[in-house]
């Protein structure tokens, strides 16, 4: 392709000048910010590919997998793939981006449960910001949401290590034996409850050892209150970010129908 030819051809990228963690099939980063600065609109991917035609929409959607999913993640510019998701276009919900002072985007965290126990309760306890990060494999938790779940898992699991590890609790067992003994745990964000099994936020590791993957968040100051929700519940859910009208679309991907669930409470 020649680039005098391409109508982005002037758009202004960021230039990296070292790569590191990337992995040996990754070759650079295409950052989607949320910026909404009207003067720097020019600046941004999706907008420049509005202005100039290429799409009609300032959207991009997102089906994200992992290796045991025997699929390729994907990135749509301009819309979305109604048969990624479970129903359709009619199994994607979608939420206006909640307002956050780190300027991501984000839903209102509102409550967390274990199976049907709240570990934060909505409309009582403060509500967080849940900043949906695609570039993330996280899935934090604020500590004081934490410390609740933390002590539900040792009390069904009395050899539970959240000490060892700098991050993750885990226990030396196999993750087929320490399923059945937890819960499935819920996330309410923005009047939705996103439900996830015990097989999907635990992590099988080659020593013989069973990660749950949720943990703390250790970011310092005030962004230690944040639910960071990234690839390990991203994964399950088809996400759509549309930045002409801020809002977030979220729906069970096909490959995990029967994995999670989403749903209004009550």
């Amino acid at each position: 392709m020649e680039l005098k030819n391409n109508k982005c051809a002037f758009f202004q990228f960021l230039a990296l000048y070292k790569s590191q963690g990337l992995g040996h099939d990754s070759d650079g980063i295409l950052g989607l910010s949320p910026h909404k600065d009207m003067k720097k609109k020019k600046l941004h991917y999706l907008w420049s590919l509005k202005d100039n035609g290429i799409i009609d929409r300032a959207m991009v959607s997102f089906s994200i997998t992992s290796k045991e999913m025997g699929e390729r993640p994907y990135a749509l510019f301009g819309g979305f793939n109604s048969t990624q998701i479970v129903g359709g276009a009619s199994g994607l919900k979608t939420f206006k981006n909640f307002e956050n002072w780190l300027g991501t985007w984000a839903l209102e965290g509102q409550g967390m449960y274990y199976g049907a126990k709240p570990m934060q309760k909505p409309g009582e306890d403060t509500s967080y910001p849940a900043i949906i990060d695609t570039g993330s494999s996280q899935l934090s938790i604020p500590p004081d949401v934490f410390e609740k779940i933390r002590q539900e898992w040792a009390q069904a699991l009395p050899n539970l290590d959240c000490t060892s590890d700098q991050t993750f609790c885990h226990v030396a067992d196999s993750c087929e034996n320490v399923a059945p003994k937890v819960k499935p745990v819920g996330f309410q964000m923005s009047d939705y409850v996103f439900e996830i099994n015990p097989e999907q936020y635990l992590y099988k590791s080659s020593h013989s050892k069973c990660y749950f993957v949720i943990h703390k968040c250790r970011l310092p100051g005030k962004n230690k209150n944040l639910f960071l929700i990234g690839d390990a519940f991203l994964k399950h859910f088809y996400s759509v970010y549309d930045f002409d009208k801020d809002t977030v679309s979220l729906g069970i991907n096909e490959h995990s129908k029967g994995k999670v669930s989403m749903y209004k409470p009550g």
